[in-house]
């Protein structure tokens, strides 16, 4: 519940109990300093009710806010993750991508050279064609 409706609903009890313990203890001679003291009572549990909620309500909503922000970090990761390896995929034939992401993800990134990745083939002809449409 809000801390209004809670304050609200507190009062509202507090002042009905009030109200029927004078309604059935009219002829007491002590019913003021019982009225009083039933009063001052229920102010209390209500503020005592409101300082405890407050403090709580605030701690969850910033737990709230701090998880969607850890949500929404990971998936802008994984959303570069994947433009990183369309972007690797559209430069090199897709085993050497694997291969490649295979051997950095396997080593430690601290080394200053990194593997080369040549093959060698026999009997390979190289075309160049420049197109105009």
């Amino acid at each position: 519940l809000h801390v209004e409706e809670c304050t609200v609903s507190g009062l509202l009890l507090g002042f009905t109990q009030v109200a029927c313990a004078a309604g059935l203890n009219y002829t007491d001679e002590f019913l003021v300093k019982q009225m009083g003291g039933n009063t001052m009572l229920f102010l209390c549990t209500n503020i005592a009710g409101v300082l405890t909620h407050y403090p709580s309500e605030v701690a969850k909503r910033q737990a709230f806010m701090e998880t969607r922000q850890c949500i929404e970090a990971r998936l802008t990761t994984q959303r570069e993750n994947q433009q990183q390896e369309r972007l690797l995929l559209s430069v090199l034939p897709r085993h050497v991508a694997m291969e490649m992401k295979a051997d950095i993800a396997g080593k430690p990134t601290d080394t200053q050279f990194h593997k080369i990745y040549i093959q060698r083939h026999e009997n390979v002809s190289i075309l160049f064609a420049d197109i105009c449409g």
